[in-house]
């Protein structure tokens, strides 16, 4: 009997959803919009990371690993909610190709029904 190497399933998803999520924490630091307040959130989330300090010590694997990871997610979700939602909904727009401004235009199409024209009894 052989044995069968096991792959590891991946779910590129979630990575491009991290990418998406660090790209927009980046150009949500570099705009000038966003108060210097709320860009403390990324920074004390890189602080803890890098600290030689933290909750679960990084020996204890995977599970040091797993609360940096933590930590990371938390940062970034939690600075990204804290800022204006307006200049979060441009930058999103402008990551996918679009203007802020296309992105609240839907188009489509619609008929009238119901209605009669008022020359024919």
């Amino acid at each position: 009997m052989t044995k069968q190497k096991k792959r590891l399933s991946r779910d590129p998803d979630l990575l491009i959803k991290l990418w998406q999520q660090l790209s927009l924490t980046w150009r949500l630091i570099i705009d000038g919009r966003v108060s210097a307040t709320l860009k403390f959130i990324p920074a004390l989330m890189v602080a803890y990371i890098l600290s030689p300090v933290d909750l679960i010590p990084d020996v204890f694997l995977p599970f040091g690993v797993l609360d940096d990871i933590g930590a990371l997610l938390l940062g970034l979700q939690l600075f990204i909610r804290s800022a204006p939602p307006d200049i979060v909904a441009e930058h999103r727009a402008r990551m996918r190709g679009r203007s802020s401004q296309e992105a609240d235009v839907i188009e489509g199409q619609y008929t009238v029904q119901g209605e009669r024209d008022q020359g024919e009894s």
